[in-house]
């Protein structure tokens, strides 16, 4: 079954749909059309491209509460940063990544999702009880609080469709 990125009017992603919803809302004029898959659909007297992505025409008052909020866990900062240490780029099994501030603790670091990122043990010991500039390192890419959803899609679907990634908003890059 085709699966469908359902945005809101404001472009956030909301949910991902089967193409048969997708195309029901279409023809009830509910959502547009804002990116199309390259399958199309045949019946008797009409041929449709199942759309890849679709955005409602109204927005529609978020359907995640306070509850849909990702735990701030060992375990899901190191999927946020996808078992990679944020400084010299190596990908580690959970049991050679270390949890590392960024401020450390000692100097007002709090434990927060923007101050925390996985770091390889080599890297976490260069790095010790300074702050990467002072430790002469840099972050690959910016720490942040990832959003529900999209943490949520990362982990259900192991590859995500390319033409989506630019409503995924948790893995920006750092620009030099």
């Amino acid at each position: 079954m085709e699966r469908v990125l359902l945005l809101n009017s404001s472009c956030e992603p909301i949910s991902v749909i089967g193409a048969e919803r997708a195309i029901r809302l279409i023809f009830l004029g509910k959502v547009m059309v804002v990116e199309e898959s390259a399958t199309t659909w045949h019946s008797i007297s009409i041929a449709i491209r199942v759309p890849s992505i679709v955005r409602m025409v109204n927005y529609v008052k978020s359907l995640t509460g306070k509850r849909n909020v990702v735990k701030l866990t060992r375990k899901n900062i190191m999927l946020r940063d996808k078992y990679t240490c944020q400084y010299c780029g190596g990908k580690h099994a959970p049991s050679e990544l270390n949890i590392d501030h960024i401020i450390p603790r000692a100097i007002g670091g709090k434990s927060e999702w923007e101050n925390l990122i996985t770091s390889c043990i080599k890297c976490n010991s260069k790095k010790d009880c300074r702050t990467p500039k002072q430790a002469g390192m840099n972050l690959l890419k910016v720490p942040k609080k990832p959003d529900f959803f999209v943490f949520t899609l990362h982990r259900k679907y192991s590859e995500i469709p390319k033409d989506w990634l630019s409503y995924m908003y948790w893995d920006v890059a750092l620009e030099n």
